[in-house]
Protein backbone atom coordinates (compact mmCIF):
# COMPACT_ATOMS: atom_id res chain seq x y z
CA UNK A 1 0.00 0.00 0.00
CA UNK A 2 1.59 3.17 -1.10
CA UNK A 3 1.71 6.11 1.39
CA UNK A 4 2.48 9.48 1.53
CA UNK A 5 3.84 11.49 4.79
CA UNK A 6 3.33 14.97 6.12
CA UNK A 7 5.31 15.99 9.49
CA UNK A 8 4.08 18.40 11.58
CA UNK A 9 5.88 20.96 14.22
CA UNK A 10 4.30 21.08 17.74
CA UNK A 11 4.96 24.94 19.24
CA UNK A 12 7.60 23.23 21.50
CA UNK A 13 9.56 22.36 18.73
CA UNK A 14 8.38 18.11 18.54
CA UNK A 15 7.65 16.61 15.35
CA UNK A 16 5.26 14.61 14.26
CA UNK A 17 4.73 12.74 11.08
CA UNK A 18 1.15 11.82 9.80
CA UNK A 19 0.63 8.88 7.61
CA UNK A 20 -1.82 9.01 4.16
CA UNK A 21 -3.30 6.49 1.83
CA UNK A 22 -5.51 7.55 -1.51
CA UNK A 23 -8.15 4.55 -1.43
CA UNK A 24 -7.16 4.92 -5.44
CA UNK A 25 -4.14 3.21 -4.45
CA UNK A 26 -5.55 0.69 -2.49
CA UNK A 27 -6.39 -2.25 -3.82
CA UNK A 28 -10.14 -3.81 -3.03
CA UNK A 29 -9.81 -7.56 -1.83
CA UNK A 30 -12.98 -9.71 -0.51
CA UNK A 31 -12.72 -11.06 3.26
CA UNK A 32 -10.87 -14.43 3.96
CA UNK A 33 -13.17 -16.91 6.43
CA UNK A 34 -11.85 -19.06 8.92
CA UNK A 35 -15.35 -20.00 9.13
CA UNK A 36 -17.64 -18.78 6.50
CA UNK A 37 -19.62 -15.74 7.57
CA UNK A 38 -18.99 -16.25 11.31
CA UNK A 39 -15.30 -16.54 12.45
CA UNK A 40 -13.29 -14.22 9.55
CA UNK A 41 -9.25 -14.60 8.86
CA UNK A 42 -7.03 -11.63 9.67
CA UNK A 43 -9.64 -10.20 12.24
CA UNK A 44 -10.49 -10.57 16.04
CA UNK A 45 -13.70 -12.83 16.68
CA UNK A 46 -14.94 -12.56 20.55
CA UNK A 47 -16.70 -15.75 21.78
CA UNK A 48 -18.61 -15.06 25.18
CA UNK A 49 -20.68 -16.60 27.63
CA UNK A 50 -21.24 -17.44 31.37
CA UNK A 51 -18.95 -20.26 32.76
CA UNK A 52 -20.22 -23.55 32.02
CA UNK A 53 -21.47 -23.18 28.18
CA UNK A 54 -18.85 -24.95 26.57
CA UNK A 55 -16.97 -21.97 25.23
CA UNK A 56 -13.31 -23.60 25.83
CA UNK A 57 -14.63 -26.89 23.91
CA UNK A 58 -15.91 -25.06 21.70
CA UNK A 59 -12.64 -22.82 20.48
CA UNK A 60 -11.33 -26.64 20.61
CA UNK A 61 -14.06 -28.10 17.80
CA UNK A 62 -12.71 -24.92 15.52
CA UNK A 63 -9.02 -25.76 16.28
CA UNK A 64 -9.52 -29.59 15.55
CA UNK A 65 -11.43 -29.00 12.35
CA UNK A 66 -8.99 -26.92 11.38
CA UNK A 67 -6.33 -29.24 12.19
CA UNK A 68 -7.75 -31.83 9.74
CA UNK A 69 -9.42 -29.55 7.39
CA UNK A 70 -12.59 -30.96 8.07
CA UNK A 71 -16.03 -29.84 7.51
CA UNK A 72 -18.04 -26.81 9.49
CA UNK A 73 -20.83 -27.76 11.40
CA UNK A 74 -23.32 -25.88 8.82
CA UNK A 75 -23.42 -27.92 5.36
CA UNK A 76 -23.33 -24.34 3.90
CA UNK A 77 -19.95 -23.45 4.96
CA UNK A 78 -17.69 -26.63 3.39
CA UNK A 79 -14.52 -27.65 5.40
CA UNK A 80 -11.85 -25.49 7.24
CA UNK A 81 -8.82 -24.55 5.75
CA UNK A 82 -6.30 -27.21 6.48
CA UNK A 83 -3.69 -25.33 8.94
CA UNK A 84 -2.08 -24.89 12.49
CA UNK A 85 -3.84 -23.24 15.53
CA UNK A 86 -1.53 -21.27 18.36
CA UNK A 87 -3.38 -21.90 21.34
CA UNK A 88 -3.42 -19.87 24.65
CA UNK A 89 -5.15 -21.65 27.68
CA UNK A 90 -4.94 -20.02 30.84
CA UNK A 91 -7.09 -22.58 32.74
CA UNK A 92 -6.95 -25.97 31.48
CA UNK A 93 -4.35 -28.33 32.12
CA UNK A 94 -2.47 -29.22 28.52
CA UNK A 95 -2.03 -33.00 29.41
CA UNK A 96 -5.23 -33.97 31.25
CA UNK A 97 -7.79 -31.33 29.48
CA UNK A 98 -6.46 -29.87 26.51
CA UNK A 99 -4.64 -32.59 24.81
CA UNK A 100 -7.77 -35.57 25.53
CA UNK A 101 -10.21 -33.06 24.12
CA UNK A 102 -8.56 -32.50 21.40
CA UNK A 103 -8.35 -36.06 20.46
CA UNK A 104 -11.75 -36.84 21.12
CA UNK A 105 -12.57 -33.87 19.29
CA UNK A 106 -10.83 -35.51 16.62
CA UNK A 107 -8.23 -32.93 16.13
CA UNK A 108 -4.90 -33.57 14.87
CA UNK A 109 -2.15 -32.78 18.03
CA UNK A 110 0.48 -32.12 15.61
CA UNK A 111 -1.42 -29.16 14.15
CA UNK A 112 -2.30 -27.56 17.51
CA UNK A 113 0.59 -25.30 19.34
CA UNK A 114 0.14 -24.22 23.15
CA UNK A 115 2.24 -21.13 24.30
CA UNK A 116 2.85 -22.06 27.55
CA UNK A 117 5.13 -18.75 28.75
CA UNK A 118 7.61 -16.29 27.68
CA UNK A 119 10.63 -15.35 29.23
CA UNK A 120 12.69 -11.55 28.34
CA UNK A 121 16.48 -12.31 28.09
CA UNK A 122 16.95 -9.70 30.88
CA UNK A 123 14.84 -11.78 33.21
CA UNK A 124 15.66 -15.41 35.15
CA UNK A 125 12.20 -17.01 34.94
CA UNK A 126 8.94 -17.13 32.67
CA UNK A 127 6.02 -15.37 32.78
CA UNK A 128 2.78 -15.27 31.20
CA UNK A 129 2.04 -13.91 28.02
CA UNK A 130 1.19 -10.38 27.94
CA UNK A 131 -0.93 -8.94 24.88
CA UNK A 132 0.18 -5.50 26.10
CA UNK A 133 3.96 -6.56 26.66
CA UNK A 134 4.46 -9.84 24.65
CA UNK A 135 2.44 -9.36 20.75
CA UNK A 136 5.84 -9.23 19.06
CA UNK A 137 6.89 -12.60 20.01
CA UNK A 138 3.61 -14.29 19.28
CA UNK A 139 4.07 -12.54 15.65
CA UNK A 140 7.12 -14.40 15.58
CA UNK A 141 5.45 -17.66 16.86
CA UNK A 142 2.88 -17.58 13.78
CA UNK A 143 5.56 -16.74 11.35
CA UNK A 144 7.66 -19.96 12.31
CA UNK A 145 5.07 -21.84 10.09
CA UNK A 146 3.15 -20.75 7.32
CA UNK A 147 -0.07 -22.24 7.95
CA UNK A 148 -0.75 -20.65 10.97
CA UNK A 149 -4.53 -20.45 10.66
CA UNK A 150 -6.18 -19.53 14.48
CA UNK A 151 -4.88 -18.24 16.96
CA UNK A 152 -7.06 -18.77 20.81
CA UNK A 153 -7.36 -17.21 23.79
CA UNK A 154 -9.12 -18.45 26.44
CA UNK A 155 -9.86 -16.40 28.32
CA UNK A 156 -8.81 -13.02 26.76
CA UNK A 157 -8.87 -11.50 30.66
CA UNK A 158 -5.47 -13.30 31.42
CA UNK A 159 -3.98 -12.20 29.08
CA UNK A 160 -4.21 -8.41 29.75
CA UNK A 161 -0.98 -7.82 31.80
CA UNK A 162 -2.93 -5.99 34.68
CA UNK A 163 -5.12 -3.59 32.25
CA UNK A 164 -8.19 -3.32 34.11
CA UNK A 165 -11.10 -5.20 31.79
CA UNK A 166 -13.89 -2.37 32.47
CA UNK A 167 -11.51 0.74 31.43
CA UNK A 168 -12.62 1.11 27.68
CA UNK A 169 -9.04 3.15 27.38
CA UNK A 170 -6.90 0.77 28.48
CA UNK A 171 -8.48 -2.41 26.48
CA UNK A 172 -8.37 -0.19 23.39
CA UNK A 173 -4.59 0.46 23.64
CA UNK A 174 -4.39 -3.38 23.47
CA UNK A 175 -6.31 -4.61 21.43
CA UNK A 176 -5.67 -2.51 18.78
CA UNK A 177 -1.62 -3.88 18.24
CA UNK A 178 -4.01 -7.33 18.31
CA UNK A 179 -5.94 -6.50 15.15
CA UNK A 180 -3.02 -5.18 13.03
CA UNK A 181 -0.90 -8.04 14.09
CA UNK A 182 -4.00 -10.65 12.71
CA UNK A 183 -4.14 -8.45 9.38
CA UNK A 184 -0.72 -8.65 8.97
CA UNK A 185 -0.35 -12.45 9.46
CA UNK A 186 -3.90 -13.26 7.84
CA UNK A 187 -4.76 -15.52 11.03
CA UNK A 188 -7.84 -15.20 12.86
CA UNK A 189 -7.80 -14.66 16.70
CA UNK A 190 -10.94 -16.09 18.79
CA UNK A 191 -10.78 -14.25 22.20
CA UNK A 192 -12.75 -16.35 24.36
CA UNK A 193 -14.38 -13.98 27.40
CA UNK A 194 -17.11 -14.27 29.86
CA UNK A 195 -20.13 -11.46 30.17
CA UNK A 196 -20.73 -9.84 32.97
CA UNK A 197 -23.21 -10.01 35.37
CA UNK A 198 -25.53 -6.94 34.88
CA UNK A 199 -28.48 -8.63 33.40
CA UNK A 200 -29.91 -5.34 32.67
CA UNK A 201 -28.15 -4.60 30.31
CA UNK A 202 -27.28 -5.56 26.51
CA UNK A 203 -24.91 -8.11 25.39
CA UNK A 204 -23.13 -5.48 24.09
CA UNK A 205 -22.37 -4.54 27.15
CA UNK A 206 -22.16 -6.98 29.10
CA UNK A 207 -18.78 -8.37 27.21
CA UNK A 208 -16.13 -7.92 29.76
CA UNK A 209 -17.62 -5.30 31.33
CA UNK A 210 -16.01 -2.71 28.75
CA UNK A 211 -17.43 -1.57 24.71
CA UNK A 212 -14.16 -1.60 24.18
CA UNK A 213 -13.93 -5.22 23.23
CA UNK A 214 -16.92 -5.71 21.10
CA UNK A 215 -16.07 -2.44 19.25
CA UNK A 216 -12.46 -4.42 18.43
CA UNK A 217 -13.57 -7.34 17.50
CA UNK A 218 -15.38 -7.91 13.54
CA UNK A 219 -17.47 -10.71 14.94
CA UNK A 220 -19.02 -11.60 18.37
CA UNK A 221 -21.18 -14.76 18.93
CA UNK A 222 -22.54 -15.92 21.99
CA UNK A 223 -22.96 -19.51 23.82
CA UNK A 224 -26.03 -19.51 25.84
CA UNK A 225 -28.84 -21.67 27.01
CA UNK A 226 -31.93 -22.52 24.91
CA UNK A 227 -35.25 -20.95 26.87
CA UNK A 228 -36.82 -23.86 25.81
CA UNK A 229 -34.58 -26.41 27.72
CA UNK A 230 -36.26 -25.40 30.97
CA UNK A 231 -38.73 -27.50 31.81
CA UNK A 232 -38.44 -29.59 28.28
CA UNK A 233 -36.81 -33.25 29.10
CA UNK A 234 -36.11 -32.88 24.78
CA UNK A 235 -34.42 -29.53 24.98
CA UNK A 236 -32.24 -30.64 27.71
CA UNK A 237 -28.76 -29.24 27.72
CA UNK A 238 -29.19 -27.60 24.41
CA UNK A 239 -26.84 -24.73 23.59
CA UNK A 240 -27.43 -22.02 21.20
CA UNK A 241 -24.05 -20.47 19.30
CA UNK A 242 -26.12 -17.08 18.69
CA UNK A 243 -24.09 -13.67 16.67
CA UNK A 244 -24.20 -10.52 18.89
CA UNK A 245 -22.22 -8.84 16.32
CA UNK A 246 -21.13 -9.45 12.62
CA UNK A 247 -20.05 -7.26 10.88
CA UNK A 248 -18.61 -8.64 7.49
CA UNK A 249 -21.42 -10.79 6.92
CA UNK A 250 -25.17 -9.68 7.18
CA UNK A 251 -28.24 -11.98 7.83
CA UNK A 252 -25.85 -14.47 9.72
CA UNK A 253 -28.22 -17.11 12.12
CA UNK A 254 -27.19 -19.10 15.03
CA UNK A 255 -26.92 -22.79 15.97
CA UNK A 256 -27.70 -25.28 18.21
CA UNK A 257 -25.32 -27.79 20.22
CA UNK A 258 -25.20 -30.24 22.97
CA UNK A 259 -22.05 -30.98 25.23
CA UNK A 260 -22.36 -34.76 25.23
CA UNK A 261 -19.83 -37.96 26.11
CA UNK A 262 -17.34 -39.22 23.76
CA UNK A 263 -18.46 -42.45 22.68
CA UNK A 264 -15.18 -44.54 23.35
CA UNK A 265 -14.54 -42.57 26.38
CA UNK A 266 -18.30 -41.12 28.33
CA UNK A 267 -15.50 -39.04 30.69
CA UNK A 268 -14.81 -36.79 27.97
CA UNK A 269 -17.20 -34.66 26.17
CA UNK A 270 -17.51 -33.31 22.61
CA UNK A 271 -19.82 -30.95 21.27
CA UNK A 272 -22.66 -32.58 19.01
CA UNK A 273 -24.11 -29.80 16.63
CA UNK A 274 -27.26 -29.72 14.82
CA UNK A 275 -26.84 -28.48 10.75
CA UNK A 276 -30.19 -26.34 11.02
CA UNK A 277 -29.96 -22.58 12.01
CA UNK A 278 -31.46 -20.91 14.61
CA UNK A 279 -33.21 -17.90 14.24
CA UNK A 280 -33.78 -16.61 17.56
CA UNK A 281 -31.85 -13.28 18.57
CA UNK A 282 -29.17 -13.75 21.46
CA UNK A 283 -31.17 -10.84 23.42
CA UNK A 284 -33.90 -13.03 23.57
CA UNK A 285 -32.23 -16.21 24.38
CA UNK A 286 -31.03 -14.21 27.39
CA UNK A 287 -34.69 -12.69 28.37
CA UNK A 288 -35.93 -15.81 28.81
CA UNK A 289 -33.08 -17.41 30.67
CA UNK A 290 -33.59 -17.59 34.23
CA UNK A 291 -31.67 -14.99 36.22
CA UNK A 292 -28.62 -16.03 39.08
CA UNK A 293 -28.72 -14.66 42.35
CA UNK A 294 -26.32 -11.41 43.26
CA UNK A 295 -24.70 -13.76 45.41
CA UNK A 296 -23.66 -16.25 42.19
CA UNK A 297 -22.93 -13.64 40.03
CA UNK A 298 -20.55 -11.82 42.40
CA UNK A 299 -18.95 -15.37 42.56
CA UNK A 300 -18.61 -15.92 38.85
CA UNK A 301 -17.29 -12.30 38.93
CA UNK A 302 -14.31 -12.94 41.56
CA UNK A 303 -13.73 -16.52 39.64
CA UNK A 304 -13.48 -14.06 36.43
CA UNK A 305 -11.21 -11.96 38.83
CA UNK A 306 -8.40 -13.71 40.05
CA UNK A 307 -8.08 -16.16 36.69
CA UNK A 308 -5.02 -13.40 36.70
CA UNK A 309 -3.68 -14.41 40.16
CA UNK A 310 -4.21 -12.83 43.37
CA UNK A 311 -4.96 -9.60 44.44
CA UNK A 312 -5.00 -6.85 47.15
CA UNK A 313 -7.98 -6.99 49.41
CA UNK A 314 -8.69 -3.04 48.72
CA UNK A 315 -7.98 -3.20 44.84
CA UNK A 316 -11.17 -6.32 45.05
CA UNK A 317 -13.30 -4.02 46.70
CA UNK A 318 -12.55 -1.29 44.75
CA UNK A 319 -13.37 -2.94 41.46
CA UNK A 320 -16.31 -4.79 42.58
CA UNK A 321 -17.82 -1.30 43.85
CA UNK A 322 -17.96 -0.68 40.26
CA UNK A 323 -19.36 -3.61 39.26
CA UNK A 324 -22.56 -2.77 41.14
CA UNK A 325 -21.50 -5.38 43.73
CA UNK A 326 -22.06 -4.53 47.42
CA UNK A 327 -19.68 -5.45 50.17
CA UNK A 328 -22.25 -7.33 52.11
CA UNK A 329 -22.83 -9.53 48.39
CA UNK A 330 -19.27 -9.58 47.77
CA UNK A 331 -18.63 -10.72 51.42
CA UNK A 332 -21.16 -14.05 51.07
CA UNK A 333 -19.56 -14.54 47.78
CA UNK A 334 -16.14 -14.81 48.87
CA UNK A 335 -17.50 -17.47 51.75
CA UNK A 336 -18.88 -19.03 48.92
CA UNK A 337 -15.82 -19.60 46.79
CA UNK A 338 -13.60 -19.84 50.28
CA UNK A 339 -11.56 -17.23 49.17
CA UNK A 340 -8.23 -16.75 51.49
CA UNK A 341 -6.71 -13.84 52.83
CA UNK A 342 -2.99 -13.59 53.25
CA UNK A 343 0.32 -10.97 53.54
CA UNK A 344 3.76 -12.09 53.23
CA UNK A 345 4.51 -10.14 56.47
CA UNK A 346 3.31 -7.73 59.68
CA UNK A 347 3.80 -4.80 57.48
CA UNK A 348 2.87 -5.73 54.23
CA UNK A 349 -0.78 -5.42 52.72
CA UNK A 350 -3.35 -7.97 52.77
CA UNK A 351 -4.24 -10.13 49.38
CA UNK A 352 -7.02 -12.60 48.53
CA UNK A 353 -6.95 -15.09 46.02
CA UNK A 354 -8.67 -18.33 45.51
CA UNK A 355 -8.01 -21.59 47.67
CA UNK A 356 -6.15 -23.46 44.63
CA UNK A 357 -4.00 -20.50 43.39
CA UNK A 358 -0.32 -21.44 43.95
CA UNK A 359 1.06 -18.21 42.58
CA UNK A 360 0.74 -16.96 46.63
CA UNK A 361 1.84 -20.54 48.16
CA UNK A 362 4.78 -19.84 50.24
CA UNK A 363 5.76 -20.89 54.08
CA UNK A 364 6.70 -17.40 54.49
CA UNK A 365 2.68 -16.45 54.48
CA UNK A 366 1.11 -15.26 57.30
CA UNK A 367 -3.25 -16.47 56.77
CA UNK A 368 -5.99 -14.28 57.35
CA UNK A 369 -7.31 -15.12 61.40
CA UNK A 370 -10.95 -14.04 60.38
CA UNK A 371 -12.56 -16.04 57.52
CA UNK A 372 -14.53 -13.28 56.51
CA UNK A 373 -11.99 -10.21 56.24
CA UNK A 374 -13.24 -7.08 54.92
CA UNK A 375 -11.11 -3.93 53.74
CA UNK A 376 -11.65 -2.14 56.66
CA UNK A 377 -10.74 -5.34 58.70
CA UNK A 378 -7.97 -5.84 56.76
CA UNK A 379 -6.76 -2.05 57.67
CA UNK A 380 -7.25 -2.71 61.46
CA UNK A 381 -5.10 -5.71 60.98
CA UNK A 382 -2.09 -3.88 59.30
CA UNK A 383 -2.02 -1.60 62.40
CA UNK A 384 -2.26 -4.43 64.79
CA UNK A 385 0.24 -6.13 66.20
CA UNK A 386 0.02 -9.61 66.08
CA UNK A 387 2.04 -12.62 67.62
CA UNK A 388 5.11 -13.88 65.91
CA UNK A 389 3.19 -16.43 62.90
CA UNK A 390 4.16 -19.49 62.63
CA UNK A 391 5.29 -20.49 58.84
CA UNK A 392 2.03 -21.93 57.45
CA UNK A 393 3.00 -24.82 54.32
CA UNK A 394 1.69 -23.67 51.31
CA UNK A 395 -0.87 -20.86 52.82
CA UNK A 396 -3.45 -23.24 52.88
CA UNK A 397 -4.48 -22.49 56.49
CA UNK A 398 -7.14 -19.55 57.04
CA UNK A 399 -9.74 -18.30 54.55
CA UNK A 400 -11.16 -15.26 53.56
Amino acid sequence: METEQVTSEAEDGSRMVVWLSDLSRVAPRGVGWLWPRRVPLGKVTLLVGDPGRGKSLLALDMAARVSRGAAWPDPESGSAPLGRTILLSAEDDTADTVRPRLDALGGDPSRVCVLRAVRWEDTECNQMFSLSRDLAGLEAAIGRWDDVRLVVFDPVSAYLGGAESYNNADIRRILAPVQTMAERSGVAVLAVSHLTKRAAASVMYRTMGSLAFVSAARAVWAAVPDPASKGSPQAAGRMLFLPVKCNLAGGVTGMAYRIVPHPDNPALPTVAWEPHPVEMSVEEALEAAPKPTPRERAAEWLEELFSAGPMLTTEVERRAAAAGFSRITLRRARRELGVQAYRHSLTDPWQVRLPADPAANSENVIASPSSNLSRDEANVAQDTPLPEPTPLEGASAGSA
